[in-house]
C-alpha cells in the first residue's frame, strides 16, 4: 500500500496534452515547486503607452534569496525580452523621453544603507552607473531636466563616541516589521542635481506616497507631520519643484489620506475620516481643490488594493494607487472576492474594467492599462487593456502549471447568526475518490481586512496534494463587503469565532467526505489569533498551527509597531491602563488554561508587527501545563515569511506544518 508522500509523487492523473497531442502525466504540487514559479511585479508602460516594463522575480536557493531582473514587452512587435541579468533589481521608473530606465539596484559593491542607481537605454546597451545615495531609498522619479526626484529613509544621528553598540529610541514606533529596531528616521522627498542633493520635506515630515504633476513641475504628496508619536492622520502637500516651496491642501481635514493625484488640473485623494469603521475604513474618492471636499463618486466599498489573500507574489514595491486618464480615474479594487480594476467615470459612474481571479499590481501611461494578476488557479502573467478586452501577454508560469493537477476551490454560501450570506470554500484532496473520509485543514486568513478567493495558494494545495479536504471562508471583518461587515471593532473572538464555526458546521454538511474527527487548523496574523482563540474555545480539532500570532493585546500594545494605534483602535479605543480587564477579555492567553490541543507555534524572531513575544508568552503557558506545543523561531525573518521569506526558510516553513497535521492524523 502506497503512503499519501508515495501515491502524490508516483500516482497521477493521464491528461491530454496540449502540444502535440502527447499524453504525460500531470502530478500533484510538491512544496520546491515554489523554486519554479515566477514572480512577475511593477507592470509600468513606457510615457507613450508602447512598451511595458516589469520584474521577473524566482527563488535562488543556492544563495537562499530571489533574483529579480527587468523585462520589457513591445506592444507592437508583441515581443517579450529580458533587459537585466543581475538579479538584484529593485524598483525603476522611465525617463520622461522613454528611451531608458533608471533603477535601483543591489549589483557592484556598494555600502551598506546606501542606495545605487543606474541608467539603462532601451535600444540596447549596458547599464551605466548614475549616483549613489547614502540612503535607504523607495522610489525614484526622473525630471525632464536631468534631475531626479527621490524618495529616501533619513535617519536622525545621535552623538557616540565611544563606538558603543547601542541605539536611542524618542519616538513611537520604535520598530518597523522588516527594518528592526528603528530609532528616530523620517521617509524624505529628495531633490538630486548631478552631484548634490536637496532635501525637500522637513525633518519632522514623514512622506508617504507621492506623484508627479503633468509636467512634472510640482510633487503631490501624502505626509504625517510629527514629532514624539506618530499620528494616525496624516494630510496632502504639494511641493513646486523649483522653488521648494510647500502647500498645504488638506487644511481643516482630519482625515487619512490614501493617495493624492491630479485630475483636469484639480487635486483628487482617496480619503477616509475613519469615523464610522476606524482606521479599517473603507477609502472613497474626493476633490479637495475648492474650500470644500466634494465626493466624486458614490461608494465602492472597498479600501482600494488587492486585499486577496495569495502566497505566490514577490517584488511589488511603492506603487500609485490610481492613475488618471483623460480625466477617468482607474484604480485597482477588492469587490467580495476577487480584486479588479475599476474606472471612476466623469459622471461619478463606477465601471468594471478587468474581470480576472486577482489583480496585483497595475501601471498606466498614454493609452496602455498594463496589470499583472491571476486568471483562473494559473500563476501570475502580465496583461494589458485591448479595445475594452483582457489581452495576456506572457506565459512565464505555464510550464509548470501544466504540469500540476490542482484542486479547484469549489464555492459555496452559507448564513451567519445574524442572517448575512458568506462565503465559503472546499478543496478536494488530490487523488479524491467517492466513499471514503478524508481529514482537513481550516486556514484563516490575516487581517482581518483581507480576503480569500480563488487564486493559485500554494500551501493550500500542497495541504490537499498530501490527502486534505481544505476548507476556508471570509468571516466578518473581512474585506470586499461593505464597512457595516468589516468593522469587528470590539468583537474579537466573538462575531468572527461564530462565523468560522458555523462555517465548519456548513462544510461537514455540504462535504460528507470530510472526516469530522480528523479536523485541523491553522491561519497567520489575525488568522494566528484566531488560531489561539479557538484552541481556547473548542476541543475539536485534533491539532492546529498559530503562525506569527497574537496571544495577548496588551502585550501586543506596548512591543509592536502598529500597537500603539491598531490596538486600541480596533479592540476598545482606550489604552490597557485604562481598560486592562478588557484588554485581557479579548486575549487567547486568558484562555489557555482551556487548551489541550497540540499546538505548533511558527514565528520569526525579526516580526516586529506581531513580535515573538506573543508566541513565547502561549509557548510558555502550555509548556508549564503540560500540552504538546512545538514553537518554530525563524531567524532573522519578518511578519512577511509566508510570503516573501527566504526560499529555504519558506520551503522549511511548508514542510513543519504539514508534517504537525500529518503526526496527528
Amino acid at each position: 500500500m502506497l503512503s499519501i508522500l508515495e501515491r502524490q509523487n508516483k500516482t497521477a492523473c493521464v491528461s491530454q496534452a496540449a502540444m502535440k497531442g502527447v499524453l504525460f502525466m500531470k502530478r500533484a504540487p510538491q512544496h520546491d515547486d515554489l523554486l519554479k514559479m515566477k514572480f512577475l511585479a511593477q507592470p509600468t508602460p513606457s510615457p507613450d503607452g508602447s512598451k511595458i516594463a516589469f520584474t521577473v522575480s524566482s527563488a535562488n536557493l543556492d544563495e537562499n534569496r530571489y533574483n529579480s531582473d527587468l523585462w520589457l514587452h513591445d506592444l507592437a512587435s508583441g515581443s517579450t525580452r529580458q533587459l537585466t541579468g543581475s538579479g538584484r533589481e529593485k524598483f525603476f521608473n522611465w525617463t520622461p523621453d522613454g528611451s531608458a530606465l533608471v533603477f535601483a539596484s543591489e549589483r557592484g559593491d556598494a555600502p551598506k544603507e546606501t542606495t545605487r542607481f543606474w541608467r539603462l537605454p532601451i535600444d540596447g546597451g549596458e547599464a551605466q552607473h548614475l549616483f549613489d545615495l547614502p540612503y535607504q531609498c523607495g522610489y525614484i522619479w526622473p525630471l525632464a531636466d536631468g534631475k531626479f526626484l527621490v524618495k529616501a529613509l533619513i535617519k536622525a544621528k545621535e552623538p557616540n563616541p565611544e563606538e558603543a553598540s547601542y541605539s536611542v529610541f524618542t519616538e513611537l514606533p520604535f520598530s518597523s516589521n522588516g527594518s528592526g529596531f528603528t530609532p528616530s528616521r523620517r521617509w524624505a522627498l529628495l531633490l538630486w542635481d548631478s552631484s548634490e542633493e536637496k532635501r525637500l520635506t522637513g525633518p519632522d515630515w514623514d512622506v508617504e506616497m507621492a506623484t508627479l504633476s503633468p509636467d512634472g513641475s510640482r510633487v503631490l504628496l501624502t505626509a504625517a507631520v510629527w514629532h514624539d508619536v506618530r499620528p494616525k492622520k496624516n494630510s496632502v502637500y504639494e511641493i513646486d519643484l523649483a522653488s521648494g516651496k510647500p502647500e498645504l491642501k488638506s487644511s481643516g481635514l482630519d482625515w487619512r489620506f490614501n493617495y493624492a493625484g491630479y485630475r483636469n488640473g484639480r487635486i483628487v485623494v482617496q480619503a477616509t475620516d475613519c469615523v464610522r469603521g476606524g482606521l479599517n475604513q473603507d477609502y472613497q474618492f474626493f476633490d479637495i481643490s475648492g474650500k470644500k471636499p466634494e465626493l466624486i463618486a458614490g461608494d465602492l466599498d472597498s479600501w482600494f488594493r488587492d486585499s486577496v489573500c495569495c502566497d505566490v507574489h514577490y517584488g511589488v514595491g511603492e506603487r500609485q494607487s490610481f492613475y488618471v486618464r483623460d480625466g477617468q480615474i482607474i484604480c485597482l479594487a477588492t469587490r467580495g472576492y476577487k480584486s479588479n480594476l475599476y474606472a471612476v467615470e466623469s459622471d461619478g459612474a463606477w465601471r468594471a474594467l478587468t474581470d480576472l481571479n486577482a489583480v496585483n499590481d497595475f501601471g498606466v501611461a498614454g493609452s496602455t492599462v498594463a496589470f499583472v494578476g491571476h486568471q483562473g488557479l494559473n500563476l501570475q502573467e502580465l496583461f494589458v487593456l485591448q479595445g475594452g478586452e483582457t489581452v495576456r501577454l506572457t506565459s512565464f508560469n505555464d510550464g509548470l502549471t501544466g504540469e500540476l493537477e490542482l484542486s479547484k476551490p469549489e464555492h459555496f454560501t452559507y448564513k451567519n447568526d445574524v442572517g448575512q450570506d458568506l462565503d465559503g470554500w472546499i478543496m478536494k484532496p488530490y487523488g479524491f475518490a467517492d466513499g471514503k473520509k478524508y481529514p482537513a485543514v481550516f486556514h484563516i486568513h490575516g487581517g482581518p481586512k483581507a480576503a480569500f478567493g480563488e487564486v493559485y495558494f500554494h500551501e493550500m494545495q500542497c495541504w490537499a496534494a498530501r490527502g486534505y479536504s481544505v476548507i476556508y471562508t471570509n468571516p466578518r471583518g473581512a474585506d470586499g463587503r461593505t464597512d457595516d461587515f468589516d468593522d469587528i471593532r470590539g468583537h474579537y473572538g466573538d462575531w468572527d469565532y461564530s462565523d468560522l464555526m458555523t462555517f465548519v458546521d456548513e462544510c461537514l454538511k455540504q462535504a460528507p467526505f470530510i472526516d469530522p474527527a480528523e479536523l485541523f487548523v491553522t491561519g497567520g496574523s489575525y488568522g494566528g489569533y484566531m488560531t489561539n482563540w479557538i484552541v481556547g474555545h473548542t476541543d475539536r480539532f485534533k491539532a492546529a498551527c498559530a503562525q506569527r500570532s497574537i496571544s495577548n493585546w496588551t502585550s501586543m500594545y506596548g512591543s509592536t509597531d502598529i500597537g500603539f494605534f491598531f490596538v486600541d483602535d480596533q479592540h476598545v479605543e482606550g489604552t490597557p491602563w485604562d481598560y486592562p480587564e478588557r484588554y485581557w477579555n479579548d486575549s487567547p492567553l486568558k484562555f489557555a488554561a482551556n487548551i489541550k490541543t497540540p499546538l505548533l507555534l511558527i514565528h520569526s524572531d525579526k516580526d516586529m508587527r506581531c513580535d515573538m513575544n506573543q508566541a513565547t508568552q502561549i509557548f510558555t503557558a502550555l509548556k508549564v501545563r503540560g500540552v504538546e506545543c512545538r514553537f518554530c523561531l525563524f531567524h532573522e525573518e519578518t511578519h512577511e515569511l509566508s510570503r516573501s521569506g527566504k526560499p529555504k526558510e519558506r520551503l522549511a516553513r511548508l514542510r513543519e506544518i504539514a508534517d504537525w497535521f500529518d503526526c496527528h492524523k
